[in-house]
């Protein structure tokens, strides 16, 4: 009897949201309206201090929530489109093989310093990462970097930290990630990837501390392989490392001229959106375009015709349809809050223990808020909707800058990638790989550790050099 019952399931995000949503209809019954004043400051709507007042209230019955669903999908339209839009370029780009190709042309240089390889290899996975190519597509890859690292004489657990923490290091800034900062910016009112400079260092420096602790595993299970993460007790010292010795096939390492053009498209597309973005106030549209266009153009480069282009665009696109109404939904939760006038309150609650923080302990604070939040909300576009219309009229009134308040947002979602289990996308790369999460965790104390330090140490700088534009 007791196996026939059914096991504990944890909701999906979509269900959490939803629930979070009932959650937030209720509250309007409970919660008192109200409101602040607002001023225009340039191209800023700040809220005032001092100026929260109690208005009539307005809550929401059960009709209303379900149309806050709808409404939430409608104001998430743009957004949507081109998360599914970066979905299905990355897919064209991911079908041509070129970016197998690429990691096969660097496993091919056999003179080439396994340790300059490595930096090689993780680099590309950083900016890419950066760009968010390779938020969800990374679990593609580790097949390959498990070759590339056994094909080495390392273990298969080095080929998952050369291309997921590789990768990571630069999601967790995301400079040109249209998913994340793309989403966060605008709603903080600011310029779509506005303070590039400062999180290009901060990719860097996050770089450099993934890097070293690679280089550092890699000595440790070459000097004693007993110490490799793949081992287990029984096998022999060698069985852990260097499967390619045995036979593994190895990868591909033709890299035509399509797949250097390819290549080449997709560093032309990353860099037409950050100079749009910045310089000519590219959105959601035209980002949504110049993916449109990388699929279009390197799929026919590559063969696949019009049709076959199509097909694999529309099945990229269906792959992040999960992410897009992840989107909707956590849009349906600000329209409930601000249907029911309990938004202002809200923040006025939060404000007010903030208040006796000041600004740089404050950032720290939404730091390891965002960071709980991504418990409940692994998605990083549907995080920044749910968490950027609360916590910017907090910014607001602590004296906090937006840039600094998107910063820390960030810092908490990518970092919050690398350990909660309710990641799909942690999951499935650990899975990819043969990884279990009691392995991957024994790996990331120090790890995670040094990125909280460094998250910590950016929230207090930026707050210090009033990190803006503003």
């Amino acid at each position: 009897m007791e196996n026939n019952k059914k096991k504990l399931q944890i909701p999906s995000t979509c269900a959490l949201l939803f629930m979070l949503m009932i959650v937030c209809a209720i509250l309007t019954w409970i919660v008192p309206a109200g409101e602040f004043d607002t001023e225009k400051v340039g191209d800023l709507n700040k809220v005032i201090a001092g100026t929260y007042h109690t208005v009539e209230a307005s809550p929401v019955g059960p009709w209303a929530t379900i149309m806050a669903v709808v409404q939430g999908f409608y104001k998430a339209a743009k957004l949507m489109v081109m998360v599914m839009f970066v979905g299905g370029g990355v897919e064209v780009l991911e079908k041509t093989g070129a970016i197998h190709a690429a990691f096969g042309k660097l496993a091919s240089k056999q003179n080439l310093n396994v340790n300059v390889l490595v930096f090689l290899v993780m680099a590309f996975m950083s900016i890419g990462g950066a760009a968010g190519v390779f938020a969800n597509a990374v679990v593609a890859l580790i097949p390959i970097g498990i070759i590339l690292a056994t094909n080495l004489g390392y273990d298969s657990f080095t080929g998952f930290l050369l291309v997921y923490i590789g990768a990571y290091s630069g999601f967790n800034v995301g400079w040109a990630n249209a998913s994340t900062i793309g989403t966060a910016q605008p709603i903080a009112e600011l310029p779509i990837f506005s303070g590039f400079s400062v999180r290009v260092v901060l990719n860097i420096i996050n770089f450099a501390i993934c890097y070293f602790f690679t280089i550092r595993y890699m000595k440790t299970i070459k000097a004693d392989p007993k110490k490799s993460l793949n081992y287990e007790a029984g096998m022999s010292a060698s069985d852990s490392m260097g499967a390619g010795k045995d036979g593994a096939k190895a990868i591909e390492a033709h890299l035509t001229t399509k797949h250097l053009i390819s290549l080449i498209g997709l560093v032309v597309a990353v860099a037409a959106i950050l100079v749009g973005s910045v310089k000519y106030k590219w959105s959601y549209d035209q980002i949504a375009a110049t993916f449109f266009t990388l699929a279009v153009v390197v799929g026919l480069l590559n063969g696949m015709g019009i049709n076959g282009t199509t097909k694999v665009f529309i099945g990229g696109c269906s792959k992040m349809v999960n992410a897009a109404f992840i989107v909707g939904f956590a849009n349906g939760i600000s329209v409930i809050l601000a249907s029911g006038n309990i938004l202002n309150t809200i923040v006025y609650w939060l404000s007010i223990p903030m208040s006796g923080m000041g600004s740089i302990l404050g950032a720290n604070f939404m730091f390891v808020a965002n960071l709980i939040i991504n418990l409940f909300i692994p998605s990083g576009s549907g995080q920044a909707v749910a968490v950027m219309p609360l916590m910017v009229p907090v910014a607001d009134l602590i004296g906090m800058t937006r840039q600094t308040v998107v910063l820390a947002f960030n810092f908490g979602d990518g970092l919050g990638n690398y350990i909660i289990p309710m990641s799909s996308a942690l999951m499935a790369n650990l899975m990819a790989a043969g990884v279990s999460y009691g392995t991957w965790m024994k790996f990331m104390k120090k790890v995670f550790a040094s990125w909280v330090v460094l998250a910590c140490i950016a929230m207090i700088v930026a707050q210090m050099i009033h990190y803006g534009p503003f």
